[in-house]
């Protein structure tokens, strides 16, 4: 499995878990879990298969910046 980290602007525990939530519903085949690294808050994905484009795409939509690492 690869492991695929995004930097977002996510900044509380809160956003995190709401965030979670629903990417586990649209990447159901992949382990997702926030880090907390300063102010903000890494995503790291760990799936089979090349999820940057969707990944960026859904924080985008929700409101908050991302970037893979």
């Amino acid at each position: 499995m690869g492991l695929a980290v995004f930097k977002t602007s996510v900044t509380t525990q809160q956003q995190a878990d709401y965030l979670l939530h629903v990417l586990r519903q649209r990447i159901s085949d992949g382990v997702i879990y926030f880090h907390p690294q300063g102010p903000v808050q890494n995503c790291h994905i760990q799936i089979n298969r090349d999820i940057a484009d969707i990944a960026c795409a859904f924080f985008k939509k929700e409101g908050f910046d991302c970037q893979k690492l």
